[in-house]
């Protein structure tokens, strides 16, 4: 079998993790750049390589290719086994899109507002319970993300908001010691699971920005449970699902379509990289197999 691992030009340890594994599991293996992968004629060319030829691809798509990797996808998505759909890419990169469709799916999210005039968020800013949460739509690893603990302070950082020129969504503030689960998605299950504290004089948790992870050798089904319906009711096989632990039970907070899984892997010990690939093999047989054959084994399965 052949694979493509989608992915930027600058390759995180991640892409370089996993494309090394890919090349050890598949009897081909391409890193196709994003920037220099094109649509002609129907298909999606890198190089000298038709993508569409290939059994499977292992999209690692930023939020500045969101978009295009949408494109992208979609030209590949009858041909290639995808272990998410084009448009989770969209949803997961929108901060706010991600939230409303968790909510309509039935997932515990924070309550959330959105708006582009300054003036209806300096309204609804004034009926929030303090401490809020601002955010850009857009940001990964903690950025734009920010706090206010009261109006004038939630003001000053409107203030500074508005020459993003970008709608600015305000979110209930889920109280917490500081702490926040990551929970690795892998088809129907959680892989892994790391605790991430956030550093003193600080309420991000990011590892990106000095959080420290801490594995968690069992996680609470009911946690496991809602990671795994957030990943999927996203569109998504693989993904990295946000969870703070609040008195009224889990909410999640954050889903992340390409995720960084550095941290986890240092404090699991878990070859994440492996799993992943071993993961998209196995699906892309199942996806490879004629859809009568599927149908009758589901069928013997059903009423044995």
């Amino acid at each position: 079998m052949k694979v493509v691992v989608l992915g930027p030009r600058k390759r995180s340890p991640c892409e370089e993790w996993i494309f090394k594994e890919a090349k050890r599991s598949f009897k081909k293996a391409v890193y196709a750049e994003i920037p220099k992968t094109v649509v002609k004629n129907g298909n999606v060319i890198y190089e000298n390589f038709v993508l569409n030829d290939f059994d499977c691809i292992i999209p690692r798509i930023p939020r500045t290719y969101a978009w295009y990797g949408f494109i992208l996808l979609s030209k590949l998505l009858k041909e290639c086994y995808l272990p998410l759909t084009p448009e989770s890419v969209i949803l997961a990169h929108n901060k706010f899109l991600t939230l409303v469709a968790l909510k309509e799916a039935g997932i515990p999210v924070p309550k959330t507002y959105l708006a582009y005039s300054r003036d209806v968020l300096e309204k609804l800013a004034k009926r929030m319970k303090y401490p809020v949460v601002l955010k850009l739509i857009y940001g990964s690893l903690g950025r734009g993300v920010m706090f206010a603990d009261s109006l004038e302070s939630a003001k000053s950082i409107m203030d500074a908001l508005e020459r993003f020129r970008q709608p600015i969504f305000l979110e209930e503030y889920v109280e917490n010691p500081g702490e926040d689960i990551r929970a690795f998605v892998l088809g129907d299950k959680v892989l892994a699971a790391e605790k991430r504290v956030a550093p003193k004089r600080e309420r991000r948790t990011n590892i990106g920005i000095g959080g420290k992870g801490v594995a968690i050798k069992k996680l609470d089904p009911e946690i496991e449970d809602i990671a795994v319906r957030a990943s999927h009711a996203l569109g998504m096989e693989i993904s990295g699902i946000d969870i703070i632990e609040s008195e009224k039970g889990p909410v999640v907070i954050e889903a992340n379509v390409n995720v960084h899984f550095e941290g986890l892997t240092k404090v699991t010990g878990i070859n994440v990289a492996k799993h992943i690939v071993e993961f998209v093999k196995k699906e892309t047989k199942e996806f490879k197999r004629p859809p009568l054959r599927r149908f009758f084994e589901w069928l013997g399965r059903r009423f044995t």
